[in-house]
C-alpha cells in the first residue's frame, strides 16, 4: 500500500512539474532558496528532476506536494531584478505615482520595500515570501482530496524560436493592465513573441476534471484566455464565500452533462437556477420538512427517536426531483428560476439532461 501511494505521490509531482509555467518556476525557485527544502528538487530541477523525485523518499514528497500547492503564496513582482526596478515598480503600480519617478531616489525606495515585504530577487523578479508558514494540504493520505481551485487552466503554446512549447497558468492578474509581468507577458516574453496570436496551441490541462477543452474548439487563442481568466477567478472568489459554492458548481456541470468551457461559465453565473443539498445535510432536510408539515412529530413523545430522518430526507429529495451526483457530495436539481445565456444559446433539453 505504502509503495502504491509513494508511486501516486511521485505521479503527482511529475506531472505538476511538467506543467509549471515561467512564473510557476519562478515561485518554486524562490520558495526552495528561502525554505531550504527539497534539495532534491532544488539541484535537479532541470533535465534530471524526474530522477531526482524518483529518489524522494515519503517524507519528501509529502513535502514537495505542499510546497507545490502553496506557489500561489509567493507573489512575483516583474520586472524588478533590482533595488531601482522595485522602487520604480513600487511607485508605477503599488503607490501610483508614476509622476514621481523621475524625483524620487528608486533604490532606496527598493531597499524599503524589501525591508517591509520579506522577499528575494530571482532572475529580473522579486518574488515576495509568504508571511506565514503555508498551509500543509496534504497529510500524506489525502492526495485524491487535496483542493486544486487557484489556477482554471495550464496552456502549452509554442513559437517560432521556442517551437517545443512553454505552458502558462490562468488566471493571469494583470490581463487587462499595461506594464506588470505576470502569466501571459512572462510567457510571451519566453517564446519571444508580442502576441498569443503569434503562437500556436499544443496542449490544455483543467483543473475541473468535467471539462474538456479541445485544441479546436477556440478559433481565437485570446478568447480562451479570457475564458480560461474568467474560470480562473471564479474558483478563486469560490462565489464571495458561498457555502459549498464549489460542490454545487460542479454538481451543476455533472447534471447538465456539462464538458464545454463556454458553458461551464454560463452555468457560473446561473447556479441561483439550482438547488443544491449536501449530502451531509439529508438528515436535516428530513426534519426541515416534518417542520414545515407541522410539530405534531416531535411534540409525539411516542415517536421520539423512532423516526429514521435521513432515510426520510432521503426519499423527500427523491421526491422534490433532486438527483444525487456520481460522486455521492450532494443533491441538485434545477428549480423555475431563468436560465440566461451569455456566452452559449439555449439548448433545447437545457436543463432535463438527466
Amino acid at each position: 500500500m505504502d509503495g502504491q501511494k509513494i508511486s501516486l505521490e511521485r505521479q503527482w509531482i511529475l506531472d505538476r512539474l511538467e506543467t509549471l509555467s515561467v512564473k510557476e518556476q519562478t515561485q518554486l525557485a524562490a520558495a526552495i532558496i528561502s525554505r531550504g527544502q527539497l534539495k532534491a528538487l532544488s539541484e535537479k530541477v532541470g533535465e534530471e528532476r524526474e530522477l531526482a523525485i524518483l529518489k524522494m523518499d515519503l517524507n519528501t514528497a509529502k513535502d514537495a506536494v505542499n510546497l507545490l500547492l502553496a506557489l500561489p503564496d509567493y507573489e512575483v513582482i516583474c520586472p524588478a531584478g533590482s533595488y531601482e526596478q522595485l522602487g520604480e515598480s513600487y511607485l508605477r503600480y503599488e503607490a501610483s505615482r508614476p509622476d514621481l519617478i523621475p524625483y524620487a531616489n528608486l533604490e532606496q525606495i527598493g531597499w524599503n520595500y524589501e525591508d517591509s515585504h520579506l522577499g528575494i530577487f530571482i532572475g529580473d523578479c522579486f518574488v515576495v515570501l509568504p508571511r506565514q508558514e503555508p498551509r500543509q494540504f496534504y497529510d500524506g493520505t489525502n492526495l485524491d482530496q487535496l483542493p486544486d481551485t487557484d489556477w482554471s487552466l495550464r496552456l502549452k503554446l509554442a513559437s517560432p524560436a521556442v517551437p517545443e512549447g512553454i505552458w502558462l497558468c490562468l488566471p493571469d492578474s494583470t490581463i487587462g493592465e499595461e506594464g506588470r509581468m505576470d502569466e501571459i507577458r512572462l510567457a510571451l516574453r519566453e517564446l519571444k513573441v508580442k502576441t498569443v496570436q503569434e503562437c500556436s496551441l499544443l496542449d490544455v490541462r483543467c483543473s475541473l476534471p468535467e471539462l474538456s477543452v479541445g485544441l479546436d474548439e477556440y478559433q481565437d487563442l485570446a478568447d480562451l484566455i479570457y475564458d480560461g481568466n474568467d474560470l480562473g477567478y471564479l474558483l478563486q472568489e469560490q462565489g464571495q464565500g458561498e457555502p459549498h459554492f464549489l460542490e454545487k458548481f460542479r454538481a451543476a456541470l455533472e447534471y447538465e452533462q456539462c464538458h464545454e468551457l463556454k458553458l461551464a461559465l454560463d452555468i457560473a453565473s446561473n447556479l441561483n437556477c439550482y438547488d443544491y443539498c449536501p449530502a451531509s445535510d439529508v438528515e436535516r432536510f428530513g426534519e426541515e420538512v416534518l417542520q414545515k408539515q407541522g410539530e405534531t412529530v416531535f411534540r409525539d413523545p411516542v415517536l421520539q427517536g423512532g423516526i429514521d430522518l435521513e432515510a426520510y430526507g432521503e426519499a423527500q429529495l427523491e421526491q422534490q426531483g433532486y438527483l444525487l451526483n456520481s460522486a455521492e457530495i450532494g443533491y441538485i436539481r434545477r428549480n423555475g428560476q431563468e436560465f440566461r445565456h451569455e456566452r452559449t444559446e439555449p439548448q433545447p433539453e437545457f436543463g432535463m439532461t438527466m
